[in-house]
């Protein structure tokens, strides 16, 4: 029984320690000091309580899969806007080939003197519309098969 009452009281004691507070000291020269230890001509100071937030209940493995989720939603991101880029590029430059090839009837060039020079470039028109056209397809294809936002 008397070690019990003795454990208590020490204890008590110890709390009571542990809850001292804090002082602070100004010396002749201005020199400002703060303890926990009482001084000659310190004051006492009465600080506001600490205030402790528990962290989240989410665990590290949780924390990691949404950084991860997170990564993968901006590079999608990224590769969305970098297709939709070249979408507008390549529909641009169809419209000026189109633009120049008026139907398979362009204007003559004055270096076209040679109908075949004439019906050569007509040819390559019509071949780089093709392609612009199918690169448009292939671009728009990609852009559709991206994943939606990951959640």
């Amino acid at each position: 029984m008397n070690r019990n009452f003795l454990v208590v009281i020490l204890l008590t004691l110890g709390t009571g320690l542990s809850q001292a507070g804090v002082y602070k000291h100004v010396d002749e020269k201005g020199n400002v000091t703060y303890s926990n230890v009482p001084s000659s001509n310190a004051k006492k100071i009465d600080l506001p309580p600490i205030v402790v937030v528990p962290s989240p209940s989410v665990n590290s493995g949780e924390i990691e899969e949404r950084i991860a989720k997170r990564r993968e939603s901006m590079k999608l991101d990224e590769q969305r806007e970098q297709l939709q880029n070249k979408i507008s590029e390549e529909e641009k430059r169809l419209h000026e080939v189109k633009n120049e090839y008026k139907d398979g009837v362009p204007d003559r060039l004055g270096s076209e003197r040679n109908y075949q020079r004439y019906l050569n470039r007509v040819e390559r028109l019509r071949e780089e519309i093709n392609v612009r056209e199918r690169n448009l397809s292939i671009l728009r294809n990609e852009l559709q098969n991206l994943p939606n936002k990951i959640r």
